[in-house]
């Protein structure tokens, strides 16, 4: 069995797709996943499915749909059910981690960033493959718990988001620590293109450009940054700021050194991170 939450909700075994009723049921599906082995009382579902105001029969409709889904998962697994009511209204989902894309996603993100403290390069293609479970290869997350509505949603929404975004600037900052400056830039772009504008992509992608032996490049992705913030009425901060003026002046600071590990460690900014992230990065 396989459960998707990094897309919209979904289950599949062997390819053949489960079926998992209407919003409010996968929306259930979703909090006992996410909850992983703890299991969840009926209280707190009911509260979170209505947001904090439910409907006269909200316990028998979560009766409903735990029934409802019980019958389709256990029919689609071998081994019995997986959605059972414990005792005292509980509920929980008996899944392995690797049947769950988040927990694939977080657990692989985890191993990866352990990697980067030892400085191996192995760091890169574990948080690439922790990357790929949200089903693309390009690094733009698409939207999780996509179709599904409330307050939880929108909150495990954003904090996916974040952690998908923590997990792409380590995996380019790792990738830059390789040397691999000219194969970022492309994937550097997209994202510096995407949505708002971005301090710490920007000042990578800068940094990216500058040592593939193109400093103008650099100078013009500030350029279009500093436009961007422009039309929001904003202006560059001091990080990205001192970052230019150094590949203004060609500072051999940014120049990668490399060690023997691999990796390389250079002072970005002489003590200033590119959104409070250290300099000690790339």
């Amino acid at each position: 069995m396989r459960f998707r939450l990094l897309s919209e909700v979904d289950a599949y075994r062997e390819g053949v797709w489960v079926h998992l009723g209407d919003r409010k049921q996968r929306l259930l599906l979703a909090v006992l996943l996410l909850s992983e082995t703890d299991p969840v009382h009926i209280e707190q579902l009911i509260g979170t499915l209505w947001d904090g105001e439910p409907i006269k029969s909200a316990r028998k409709v979560i009766h409903h749909y735990a029934s409802d889904l019980r019958r389709h998962l256990g029919r689609a697994r071998a081994g019995g059910h997986l959605l059972p009511e414990g005792k005292g209204g509980l509920y929980r989902v008996r899944a392995e981690r690797d049947e769950v894309d988040v927990h694939r996603f977080r657990d692989q993100a985890r191993d990866g960033y352990a990697r980067l403290h030892d400085d191996d390069p192995e760091a890169v293609r574990l948080l690439r493959a922790a990357l790929r479970e949200w089903g693309s290869e390009r690094l733009i997350a698409g939207e999780p718990l996509n179709g599904l509505t409330g307050r939880w949603a929108a909150e495990q929404r954003q904090v996916l988001k974040e952690e998908h975004r923590a997990a792409v600037i380590a995996l380019l900052k790792a990738e830059l620590r390789l040397g691999r400056h000219a194969r970022i830039i492309p994937e550097l772009s997209r994202l510096a293109g995407d949505g708002p504008p971005d301090e710490e992509v920007s000042g990578l992608l800068m940094l990216a450009c500058y040592r593939s032996g193109r400093p103008a490049e650099a100078l013009s992705v500030y350029a279009a940054y500093r436009e961007r913030l422009a039309d929001a009425g904003a202006l560059p901060g001091a990080a990205i700021e001192h970052l230019r003026e150094r590949v203004a002046r060609r500072d051999p600071g940014l120049d990668l050194a490399a060690d023997s590990a691999g990796f390389t460690v250079v002072s970005v900014d002489s003590g200033h991170g590119i959104n409070g992230i250290s300099s000690q990065v790339c």
